[in-house]
């Protein structure tokens, strides 16, 4: 029972209905809340297309765009100098495989480069089988002219299978797409983001371990660079531009070229951040060939082509594989005859084709890297299918440069029909990938606009509209205010100005000249003629003499006159045509509504019918109120009147009568022009006026010149006052009295400043005198001793302070003024 009993007392102190006690301390006193507001404008536009960006924030991301577009190109001109480095050109040289190495010998001589001292071509080939036991060669057994017939004076250009340089940058980029592997992301465009997710991503940048998918390729410095170098690993981007370096160590002149990607000035969708990381790597559901999907997407298929299968190892006759493997090597090189290519395939597998070929048509070069590369490369933006970096070389006979890249493309441009591809598609652009400017950087430090060498035709803006910013034009006013002409300003013009060549340390050259002239002029689009019958609808809006009424815009009117000359037949769906009437554009005038008229001084004659009506346009917060009540009124929009200049005529009002100026609703006057001033009225354009017609007691009326529009309000202009003629003089012999007055007040004013400001220089001069004697006196009594010969007797003499002292001597003297029956000696 105690147990019991127990249990009860226990059960009894337990609380049913406890309340929950608070996780953290509790507060005790008065609530403080600090709220801050973030002093940072957001360039996003939340509120999408219900309501459009402010003119500061289009200047914002005018700014954002121009910043943006110079920081990269300091980026790529900071890679441009790393590229020019020795060490790091003699680290992609070195890793050449020997087949690389002939051919570039190879290519040096017929483009009739100067060979080193004691340098020798050598000879290419195994030749037959007897030349091994240390014959000569029997020049009736060659083909051709055979090897003992000299090919070529030493120092002269072959010219007979086109520009040498083509056939070294078919095995480069062989080369280098064999041995160079994808392991990082490049530069892309994101677009702007949030405040909120711009501070996660700056964050993460700052304080977390850097991600190469989430922060984009980190290359500190050129040590890092040189390590991408030696292991040939990198973003697509870097792989692009160590393939310039390489042909810079070769002695080539090349250029890196690049595609800015800047974040855009416009407020289209395709300009925001999306929640998906573009960067990030999608890990494909099976384990596939990464070199097989590249190779597929080559604009130089081989598909059809056979390689050369390399010879096994073992016992085998002379006769035997040889053979066969020359009658492969003959069939491909037939098939490239045929198919119009210069050269022939180029063989990238695992051969023992360690020797150059056997002749100079001779198309199958083992370019096998001396280090294999094991894995593939990874598949980083491969939704991106152009390249953002590539090449662009001078030839060192022609003198012309051609554009290459090994990495994506696969291609090397030698006319303007491939150039096109190397920019990216007009689709491209949801993937935030356009085409703004292209720019070359050379070795030499200098940069060129080369943007037009890549658009089709040559023709601007082509796909660079709505991505690169345009020629502004500059307004230049007169000294009346109005606008004399215009001047253009290219903003990205005079930023290439820092870069361009033209000064004594980079002096321009004839490659320039001839450059500018030909692959980089710009190009008129020209008119085509289209025939009779073949018209469409895009013709007649730009037409010059004839237009459609469809095209006509809201302030045009064809004259009741008008007759239409011919019909447009449009074809609808099916067998559906229907017929327009084609109208003369002389035919066609500008039209304006009433008070548009009003402000210029016009009204429509009497019984003038509008040649058009439109809906209204509310330009104010109160006109939109008022349309909004018609409409609601009359339960449909309501239309104003559109006329001609020729129905309109000059508003001149009735002469006032008893000195008494006619004003509107609003206590004033329109006075536009000079013709709608009452006739026996006066304007006087003067400020302080109103005050002097009401001291005199004259009537007036405060004349109304114009408005100014802002914030969805209009203010209108005041500019003196409208009177009778025969108070002019009155008010104007007060207005110079007024005037004079002014002019006095002002000048007073200035004058008591002025003096205010020079109390106050010299009583600062006065102070710092005082501050330095008393330092002296310091530095005199230094330590607390006498200086030498000091009488302590001595009464101490008063120094001159800044206010004046009575001395003991000053009894007779009165204070400083003359006592009376005071003689002067």
């Amino acid at each position: 029972e105690d147990s019991e009993d127990e249990e009860d007392l226990k059960f009894e102190d337990i609380e049913t209905n406890a309340a929950p006690e608070p996780s953290g301390p509790v507060p005790s006193g008065d609530l403080e809340l600090t709220l801050t507001k973030d002093p940072r404008v957001s360039i996003t536009n939340p509120l999408g297309a219900k309501k459009g960006p402010s003119k500061i924030e289009r200047q914002i991301r005018v700014s954002t765009h121009q910043m943006h577009v110079q920081l990269l190109m300091f980026h790529n001109a900071l890679r441009n100098a790393w590229l020019c480095d020795k060490e790091l050109q003699d680290i992609l040289v070195k890793q050449l495989s020997p087949g690389v190495e002939k051919e570039i010998e190879r290519w040096r001589h017929t483009s009739g480069l100067e060979l080193k001292e004691g340098q020798t071509l050598k000879a290419r080939g195994k030749g037959k089988a007897g030349n091994s036991r240390g014959k000569e060669e029997d020049a009736r057994g060659q083909r051709d002219w055979g090897r003992l017939a000299e090919m070529q004076a030493a120092g002269e250009v072959n010219m007979s299978r086109g520009d040498p340089l083509f056939r070294l940058l078919e095995v480069l980029m062989a080369f280098w797409k064999q041995r160079f592997r994808v392991t990082a992301p490049g530069l892309r465009k994101l677009g702007y983001m949030s405040l909120q997710k711009l501070d996660e991503e700056t964050k993460s940048f700052e304080k977390e371990s850097h991600d190469p998918e989430r922060h984009g390729e980190l290359i500190r410095d050129i040590k890092e660079y040189k390590e991408c170098a030696k292991s040939m690993e990198g973003s697509r981007d870097v792989g692009a531009q160590l393939f310039t370096g390489l042909l810079r160590g070769l002695g080539l002149e090349a250029r890196i070229v690049a595609n800015l990607q800047p974040v855009g000035f416009g407020w289209s969708q395709y300009e925001e951040a999306t929640n998906k990381n573009p960067r990030k790597l999608k890990r494909p559901k099976e384990t596939t060939n990464v070199e097989e999907s590249s190779n597929e997407s080559d604009s130089r298929s081989r598909n059809n082509e056979k390689p050369v299968k390399p010879a096994r190892k073992g016992k085998q006759t002379s006769s035997d594989k040889p053979k066969k493997q020359d009658s492969k090597v003959n069939s491909a090189r037939r098939s490239s005859r045929g198919t119009g290519l210069q050269d022939g395939p180029i063989e990238l597998s695992d051969s023992d084709l360690s020797s150059p070929p056997e002749s100079d048509e001779e198309s199958v070069i083992d370019v096998t890297p001396a280090k294999k590369r094991v894995l593939p490369s990874l598949p980083y933006d491969r939704d991106l299918v152009t390249p953002n970096y590539w090449t662009e070389v001078l030839s060192p006979v022609t003198n012309t440069y051609t554009p290459v890249d090994p990495i994506i493309l696969h291609l090397y441009a030698t006319n303007d029909e491939l150039c096109v591809n190397f920019l990216p598609p007009p689709k491209s652009e949801k993937i935030r990938h356009i085409t703004s400017y292209v720019i070359g950087h050379s070795s030499d430090g200098t940069a060129k606009d080369v943007t037009t060498r890549y658009l089709k035709g040559h023709m601007w803006p082509g796909r660079t509209k709505g991505y690169r910013l345009p020629i502004e034009k500059i307004p230049i006013y007169n000294r009346h205010g109005k606008v004399e002409r215009y001047e253009e300003y290219d903003w990205f013009k005079a930023v290439m100005s820092k870069y361009e060549r033209g000064n004594k340390k980079c002096p321009r050259d004839e490659i320039d000249d001839h450059e500018e002239a030909t692959a980089l002029l710009r190009k008129k689009r020209e008119k085509k003629e289209v025939e009779e019958g073949k018209e469409s609808l895009q013709y007649y809006k730009s037409h010059p003499e004839f237009v459609l009424e469809r095209h006509l815009k809201r302030e045009e009117a064809l004259l009741p006159t008008a007759k239409h000359v011919k019909l447009f037949t449009i074809k609808g769906k099916g067998e559906a045509t229907t017929e327009e009437k084609v109208f003369l554009r002389k035919d066609v005038v500008h039209c304006k509504t009433m008070e548009t008229w009003h402000k210029e001084g016009r009204a429509p004659k009497v019984g003038e019918e509008p040649l058009k009506r439109v809906p209204y346009r509310a330009a104010t917060t109160n006109r939109r109120r008022e349309l909004a009540e018609a409409e609601k009124a009359a339960g449909e929009k309501v239309l104003q009147g559109l006329f001609s200049r020729d129905q309109t005529d000059w508003i001149i009002p009735p002469p006032i009568e008893n000195g008494i100026i006619p004003k509107n609703n609003f206590g004033n006057i329109d006075l536009y022009v000079d013709s709608m001033l009452p006739e026996g009225a006066v304007h006087i354009p003067m400020r302080g006026t109103v005050k002097i017609c009401k001291r005199l007691g004259i009537d007036y009326a405060e004349a109304v010149t114009g408005f100014e529009f802002g914030h969805r309000m209009a203010v209108p202009i005041i500019t003196g006052v409208v009177v009778a003629e025969e108070h002019h003089d009155d008010i104007m012999n007060e207005w110079h009295k007024d005037e004079a007055e002014r002019i006095r007040k002002e000048d007073e004013r200035k004058r008591k400043a002025t003096i205010n400001m020079w109390r106050k220089f010299l009583m600062g001069l006065r102070i710092v005198k005082r501050q330095r004697l008393m330092a002296q006196r310091d530095e005199d009594n230094a330590g607390g001793f006498f200086p030498e010969g000091h009488n302590e007797e001595e009464p101490e003499t008063h120094q001159s302070g800044f206010f004046p002292v009575a001395q003991p001597d000053d009894d007779d003297q009165g204070g400083g003024f003359i006592i009376e029956d005071h003689s002067e000696e």
